[in-house]
């Protein structure tokens, strides 16, 4: 499998104490975590459970299954600089960081 392949996948992620899913898209080719805490896909929330892969299921999403809310991409060289030194070791070694998708205003 070519990187390009890995461009664009949607893997779900599902709150082991809330049961909330959560959906992501890869922007870019990279490493992304088996687990997530909660507060990484909603910073303000009540709940700090641990979120857990699916490992890129293959096939439709299910419509039980959100579209995705959260994108993996490949911080920019100036943006990885202002990163904790793991997360830095981490974009250094092909990984990937996690952001909410922002609606485009045309």
């Amino acid at each position: 499998m070519g990187s390009d392949s890995l461009v664009g996948r949607e893997n779900c992620y599902t709150c082991q104490s809330c049961g909330k899913i959560f959906t992501t898209v890869d922007r870019d080719a990279g490493v992304t975590p088996f687990m997530v805490g909660h507060e990484e896909f909603e910073p303000n929330g009540t709940c700090s459970g641990d979120c857990y892969s699916a490992f890129y299921p293959s096939g439709p999403r299910p419509p039980r299954i959100p579209a995705p809310s959260h994108e993996w991409y490949r911080p920019s060289p100036e943006e990885a600089k202002k990163m904790s030194e793991a997360m830095q070791q981490h974009i250094a070694k092909g990984g990937l960081d996690l952001r909410k998708i922002m609606e485009r205003v045309i």
